[in-house]
């Protein structure tokens, strides 16, 4: 038995998307002066879609039940259905993911913004702790610009798996 082309693209599309949901999606990078020297170090700190948003969260796991659906969807069943089914949800994932990056674009400080650290008696997360849902002071990384093209990816594979097959079109 052959591996169709569009299986193969699914599934390599799919198994992209779980590693890159692990690479940094959100970073948050800031600069301190040390006192007498005037020295200036750089720091950072990155977290994953799963330590860093709910929303990009949500998104991974829709576009990976789209495509686990399209790739064990039941024979007997109408692969139209599977192909809509799989788009459908795969690009409610992409939307999801996108509407997230949108919402934390907006609520970011930008790249010119100065912190001043001053003694506070409420109960704050330290300087570069990322706190899930709550992503207003660093900016979207490159992780998460890979997932969005991912989940399109996903989209343009069952939509498209009817035009790539010869097999299928030939069989259907």
């Amino acid at each position: 038995m052959t591996v169709r082309r569009s299986q193969l693209a699914m599934t390599a599309a799919a198994t992209a998307l779980i590693v890159d949901s692990l690479l940094p999606w959100y970073t948050i990078r800031w600069s301190s002066t040390t006192y007498g020297t005037g020295q200036t170090i750089e720091h950072s700190s990155t977290a994953s879609a799963w330590t860093a948003s709910t929303g990009w969260s949500l998104g991974v796991v829709l576009a990976l039940v789209a495509a686990a659906g399209w790739l064990l969807w039941p024979r007997r069943l109408s692969r139209r259905a599977r192909d809509i089914s799989a788009a459908v949800l795969a690009a409610a994932a992409t939307l999801t993911t996108a509407g997230t990056w949108l919402t934390v674009a907006l609520r970011s400080y930008g790249p010119d913004a100065t912190l001043a650290i001053t003694p506070s008696t409420t109960n704050q997360p330290r300087l570069g702790v990322i706190v899930r849902d709550a992503l207003n002071s660093g900016t979207v990384s490159w992780g998460c610009y890979i997932g969005v093209l991912l989940m399109a990816a996903i989209v343009w594979c069952a939509l498209a798996a009817t035009h790539l097959d010869p097999w299928r079109r030939s069989a259907s």
